[in-house]
């Protein structure tokens, strides 16, 4: 500053106005007084409370209490596992069949649906991986000739030696979509497949006039891909499996009516279906229809249950009421049909 009397007279009013500093004992005084003061009544939503949809300690006790050893050993039979076919519990020369099986099988047991065992929705996610590998001729040749990586998974050798190319990858249908088409449910959403759609997309307007056609070409075969996968299982299955011996509705094969022994489940079989099967296979194959008939019923019920949850979320994200009005109007009776539904003792002695 400029020795000027606005100056001097600036000096001495701060000169005057400052005070002493407080002294350490009446400092300490403050602070835990202010700690005290600070210290608030607990929430009574931190512990057990529900926050935006949150679930409270409460609930995941009985969640926990709803598992079951069932759901516990469908954990275990697949947990650990890396090879295909011990996941799928399957022999390296398994048929087609076999395979739908044993996927339809294990991916009922472990849908997070029905499943809430610890590790459910990785078991469910491997048994998704390992049918979808196996399922496909080109895949599951690569996969018995390469055998499995344990840092990348099952791969196949570059052929100019530069690392390794994944032959099965995220970007490929997810284990939940590969259930939703397996059992009739809803279509595929995949993200990753969209954005990959949309990246080939603009990649192919960036190229060269006379690369354009291939760029189309190569999208719609990307956008396909789904329906394609759908169509081969669907050929090899018609191939490799043989001819049911029965069917739930009349047609030009099944034309004899017949009912099970025990809840009268109605069913089809062909003319020469008592010259093939004996009292005792028939009662078997009574067995294995009820049996069938019952996982019908579950499917159902989860179909149902995951849409009617659905229209909710959209209802409370949106506010409009015909989404509730259509959730409530869901049919659940599968669900209760399903539980009511009581199979027989397993029949022991072979046919």
């Amino acid at each position: 500053l400029h020795d000027t009397k606005e100056a001097r007279d600036l000096l001495s009013s701060l000169s005057s106005s400052s005070t002493p500093p407080p002294s350490s004992s009446s400092s300490s005084s403050s602070s835990s007084s202010s700690k005290k003061s600070s210290k608030k009544p607990p929430d009574p939503q931190s512990n057990g409370g529900v926050s935006n949809g949150g679930v409270s300690n409460g609930g995941a006790a009985s969640t926990a209490k709803d598992v079951t050893p069932e759901m516990i050993a469908a954990v275990n039979k697949v947990k650990g596992k890396k090879d295909y076919y011990a996941i799928l519990g399957c022999e390296k020369g398994a048929t087609e069949a076999q395979l739908k099986k044993a996927y339809r099988k294990l991916a009922l047991a472990l849908h997070p649906d029905k499943n809430s065992a610890e590790g459910a929705n990785e078991a469910f996610k491997a048994v998704g991986n390992a049918y979808a590998v196996l399922s496909n001729e080109e895949k599951r040749v690569r996969y018995d000739k390469y055998g499995f990586d344990d840092d990348n998974g099952p791969t196949v050798r570059h052929r100019h030696g530069h690392g390794h190319r994944h032959y099965y990858t995220e970007d490929d249908i997810t284990p939940e979509d590969l259930f939703n088409m397996f059992f009739g449910g809803m279509q595929p959403t995949n993200r990753r497949h969209e954005h990959r759609q949309f990246y080939s997309t603009y990649s192919s307007n960036q190229q060269h006039h006379t690369n354009q056609n291939d760029g189309n070409i190569f999208t719609s075969l990307i956008q396909m891909s789904p329906l394609l996968l759908l169509v081969l299982m669907s050929v090899l299955n018609s191939i490799f499996t043989e001819e049911p011996a029965w069917s739930y509705h009349r047609n030009g094969h099944y034309k004899i009516e017949k009912a099970t022994a025990w809840n009268h489940i109605r069913y089809y079989v062909k003319g020469d279906f008592t010259e093939k099967y004996s009292e005792q296979k028939a009662l078997h194959l009574d067995y294995d229809i009820e049996r069938d008939y019952k996982q019908e019923l579950q499917i159902k019920c989860i179909n149902n249950q995951r849409r009617k949850e659905q229209l909710m979320y959209q209802y409370r994200v949106s506010g409009n009421k015909r989404y509730k009005d259509y959730a409530d109007s869901m049919d659940l009776q599968p669900c209760t049909d399903f539980n009511n539904f009581k199979l027989p003792q397993y029949i022991s002695t072979p046919p």
